[in-house]
């Protein structure tokens, strides 16, 4: 079997498996497209390396089934070629290796909320989802502000002891959460650590 089987055979087989992992068509090209540019790498070496007969060296703009065969006739006459493939393609635009993960579906943070009446501001860290753990604080605020409040009231009240921070200075100082600019401001020291 000689190397250019070899390297049909090693194609063929990724090609297969990606497929069968149900990769889309275009990845599979992709991969095709990384060998011949690996091969033409190192033939490029081997030429470099053993102080072949070519000519010099070409830097030719990538364009898809367009630059192997530049290649291939530039290499016929003693020309390497380098390939300068584009930074900023369509598919590192398009495509994610991971999807990001929204800011509220974010655990183990720490977060800020701010009040609307005072420089003030509630921070608290949560292992929970950070607006399911927005939404249960002003669950228990509206809980106490809901109603109409008296003095006589809103003394009962303080007296009570609440779930949060939030609350109590909601509740005794008559004061407003601004819910709308509630942020996160870190991840806890051990989700860094993970990536």
């Amino acid at each position: 079997m000689t190397e250019e089987d070899d390297r049909k055979k090693e194609e063929e087989h990724v090609a297969k498996v990606l497929s069968k992992c149900s990769y889309p068509p275009w990845t599979i090209d992709r991969v095709k497209q990384d060998i011949v540019e690996k091969s033409l790498k190192d033939e490029a070496k081997k030429v470099k390396n053993t102080g072949g007969n070519h000519k010099g060296m070409v830097v030719v703009p990538y364009v898809k089934g367009l630059s192997e065969a530049f290649a291939r006739i530039l290499k016929s006459h003693g020309i390497a070629t380098a390939k300068n493939r584009p930074h900023r393609t369509l598919r590192k635009l398009v495509v994610h290796p991971k999807d990001k993960v929204k800011v509220e579906e974010k655990t183990e943070l720490i977060y800020r909320v701010p009040c609307k009446n005072c420089s003030s501001s509630y921070v608290g860290e949560t292992g929970r989802k950070f607006d399911l753990r927005i939404k249960e604080h002003q669950k228990e605020v509206d809980s106490f502000t809901a109603s109409t409040q008296t003095r006589a009231s809103r003394a009962r009240e303080s007296s009570v002891t609440h779930k949060s921070a939030i609350t109590d200075h909601t509740v005794e100082e008559n004061r407003v959460i601004d819910w709308h600019k509630a942020k996160v401001v870190d991840r806890e020291a051990q989700d860094r650590a993970d990536g």
